[in-house]
């Protein structure tokens, strides 16, 4: 676990008013009580797991927003395993704080956590993967569905373009159908494809990891090669079966591969037209805007968060702290994210944000997050 507190400048200047840090139980403030400074804040993450960039970026970003604005924070990382996020979560509740964010290995089997934490007065908020309980008070999220729609129809109008109507072979590589992430970009690319009986899907389960992947496509591929697209429901199973393909000897510029997610290996792949087009996230934006929200809960209750049936555009809500991580400012693109629209999702508000299609032409754009040098943290 990654555990970071506020700065040094600010307990030192706590320690001289003689004011402790407040570990509150997470209610929103009474209208007639006094409210608490932003460094009285404490807040949890707990993540699925972080097996790759895109998930290293999600992580990063939450350590240096709540640094940014003063908060205290703790972090956990499951390591994809769905009871070791309850245990996980319910110690950071235990330790005192006032909000928890969670990206759900299994939305079911992460309900106990919201359970826990409403017993315990604590709000939730979901990022990235959801969780099916409608005490969750709030999910920023692409939606996977649609994200597999869209490419599903970047695929079908390939197929369409190349036999004159709607045939071929698509290798689905699906993430731990566990996940709602994983389900609900399935379900995005069959509601589109499995339209024509024409196309056949082939699936292989990837567990959202390259080499897990490369393992199941290979499986797939010895038994069907003569493929025509290959759908990556994210970038490392996407960029493992393109290394799938390179071994067994398939050429992957002559197949169409559409994936969630623009990795460093997915932009680098684009580049050279192994992968044809990817749908990205605002990996490094979805905890900030559950954050900064959680805090305006913590503040205002309800009233802190935004209707459902608005439109939250780039100009209504701004993320960037002036400070410098990994050699640029993490949050002054918005249109990274923008517009969102606010809806409902397992019985709770859902920030659904908007996402960037990136193909060779663009692949090299510096605002794309796999753009940004995580080594130089």
């Amino acid at each position: 676990m990654r555990k970071c507190t506020v700065s040094v400048f600010v307990l030192a200047a706590l320690s001289l008013i003689a004011v402790p840090l407040a570990f509150g139980n997470g209610q929103p403030e009474s209208s007639s009580g006094a409210a608490m400074s932003s460094a009285s804040y404490t807040i949890g993450l707990s993540t699925k797991e972080v097996t790759n960039p895109w998930e290293e970026y999600f992580q990063d970003s939450f350590e240096w927003y709540s640094a940014d604005n003063g908060y205290k924070f703790f972090d956990e990382n499951a390591n994809g395993d769905p009871a070791v996020q309850v245990t996980q979560a319910e110690e950071l509740i235990n330790r005192g704080i006032n909000g928890l964010i969670v990206s759900a290995q299994d939305q079911e089997a992460a309900v106990p956590i919201v359970q826990y934490a409403t017993e315990h007065k604590v709000p939730v908020f979901t990022a990235d993967a959801d969780i099916d309980s409608p005490d969750v008070k709030m999910y920023v999220g692409f939606s996977g569905e649609r994200a597999g729609k869209e490419l599903g129809q970047d695929i079908l109008a390939y197929l369409q373009n190349k036999y004159g109507s709607p045939k071929g072979t698509v290798l689905e590589m699906q993430g731990p159908l566990g996940g709602s992430s994983a389900q609900q970009r399935s379900k995005g690319l069959h509601d589109v494809l499995d339209q024509y009986p024409n196309i056949t899907i082939i699936q292989a389960e990837g567990q959202f990891q390259e080499q897990p992947a490369k393992q199941a496509a290979e499986d797939k591929l010895r038994a069907n090669p003569n493929i025509d697209a290959v759908y990556g429901a994210n970038g490392p199973m996407a960029s493992g079966a393109v290394a799938a393909m390179q071994d067994l000897g398939i050429d992957p510029t002559k197949v169409y591969t559409a994936t969630v997610d623009a990795t460093p290996d997915v932009i680098d792949n684009l580049k050279k037209g192994y992968i044809s087009i990817a749908l990205d996230q605002a990996a490094g934006f979805y905890v900030p805007i559950a954050e900064y929200y959680l805090v305006q809960y913590l503040k205002n209750g309800d009233a802190g968060l935004p209707k459902v049936g608005t439109t939250v555009n780039a100009s209504d809500l701004n993320l960037n702290t002036g400070k410098t991580h990994a050699t640029i400012l993490p949050w002054s693109n918005n249109s990274a994210w923008a517009p969102a629209t606010i809806t409902t999702e397992n019985g709770h508000l859902w920030f659904q944000t908007g996402a960037v299609k990136v193909t060779q032409a663009n692949a090299g754009d510096p605002s794309l997050w796999a753009n940004v040098p995580l080594n130089q943290k």
